[in-house]
């Protein structure tokens, strides 16, 4: 993992088998670090209200269960050993976030191979998640066109519609206001309207209702 100091296991996920199916996340997502009676209690409090999220969103881009249990708990774990450090941080939320994020893209760099998004995502993504998306494309591209997003715009459009997260909930998860992720939805559906050669108005008007 890349780890808030910059250290951590070269090799952590190097045999990682290629992208499965979906998979729910395991009822310990965190593996037995929540057992652990000396982590700080705010710590095991963003476990438990974000582990799964963090576990759904990381099995997204590695497309593999076991490699996700390993790199979230390896997040907490990390988290955990650095705690000082990530309370003095202006938004301790946001903070784990990114390293959570961080911590993806290098195990993806490690495994010299792309996302697992575009494809994930259509095991994900509900029904009704999809159907929001209307007024843009559904398909291949669309995901594909996602998973190109700046960050920020990337992550709020994975939990808000891929994942179905309701919007307080994301901002919750991302450490961030629910202005900010009505803010970077908005941005996000024009910038995929004008990718796609979408009618930006259309997806205005959508995100709207």
């Amino acid at each position: 993992m890349v780890g808030i100091d910059g250290g951590g296991r070269a090799d952590a996920y190097d045999d990682a088998p290629s992208p499965q199916a979906h998979q729910d996340p395991p009822e310990a997502v965190v593996g037995g670090l929540t057992a652990d009676t000396s982590l700080p209690n705010d710590l095991v409090a963003l476990m438990v209200m974000h582990g799964e999220a963090y576990w759904k969103y990381a099995h997204l881009h590695l497309g593999d269960a076991g490699a996700t249990d390993g790199l979230v708990d390896d997040v907490f774990a990390d988290l955990a050993t650095h705690w000082d450090l990530v309370l003095r941080q202006e938004n301790v939320g946001e903070f784990c976030w990114g390293v959570l994020r961080a911590t993806v893209d290098d195990a993806l760099e490690r495994l010299g191979r792309p996302s697992a998004f575009t494809t994930a995502a259509f095991a994900f993504a509900k029904a009704d998640a999809l159907e929001a998306f209307r007024a843009l494309e559904s398909g291949i591209g669309l995901f594909a066109a996602i998973g190109d997003l700046p960050e920020r715009q990337h992550d709020v459009v994975v939990l808000t519609y891929v994942l179905d997260y309701p919007i307080v909930t994301a901002a919750r998860i991302m450490g961030i206001t629910k202005g900010g992720v009505y803010s970077l939805r908005r941005d996000a559906r024009r910038q995929l309207a004008s990718v796609l050669g979408l009618d930006e108005q259309s997806a205005e008007k959508a995100e709207e209702q």
